[in-house]
């Protein structure tokens, strides 16, 4: 779907598409794309370099860390 925030001032729009799937639990988001760029493809690629730096126990440190800040 596509949206689009205005800006205060009336700045031009700020337009992205998000991606839905029905869940029993009702509509949930699993993706969204501001300016052609994926948050998913996005954090797939950063995923994968914190793997290949610092294996999966490393990402998972990085994960518990971010989530606690």
């Amino acid at each position: 779907m596509r949206t689009g925030i205005k800006q205060p001032g009336g700045g031009k729009p700020i337009e992205f598409d998000y991606s839905l799937e029905k869940s029993s639990a009702g509509w949930k988001v699993y993706d969204i794309e501001v300016a052609g760029i994926s948050i998913v493809t996005n954090y797939r690629e950063s995923f994968a370099a914190e793997v290949r730096n610092h294996g999966i126990d490393g990402l998972i440190k990085t994960l518990q860390t971010k989530n606690q800040s």
